[in-house]
């Protein structure tokens, strides 16, 4: 039996083969977005959430994170989701200085 890619695809020519596709894909059409100039991680818009640890707590709630190792200073997050994606961050930035996993 051939494999998929010796296989001929058929084009769409039905319109019940494009309304599958369609379902399929959740009403999207068209071309996807390119990822290159999209941010991975929106910013957060609370005050505060992301500045330096040199500076006082910006809110009771705050969270400081500092990776393991790293020579960067210590940051104020939101905790939740901008604390774990700060722990990321920091954990990328102290890959090269020593810190972290490898």
């Amino acid at each position: 039996m051939p494999t998929r890619a010796q296989r001929p695809r058929l084009p769409e020519v039905s319109e019940s083969q494009r309304q599958a596709r369609q379902a399929w894909n959740q009403g999207k059409t068209g071309t996807s977005r390119p990822a290159e100039g999209a941010p991975v991680v929106e910013r957060c818009s609370v005050d505060g959430c992301g500045s330096t640890a040199d500076q006082p707590q910006p809110n009771a709630s705050m969270v400081r994170v500092q990776g393991p190792g790293s020579t960067d200073s210590a940051r104020w997050y939101c905790p939740g989701r901008c604390a774990a994606v700060g722990r990321a961050l920091a954990d990328l930035r102290s890959i090269g200085h020593g810190g972290g996993a490898r």
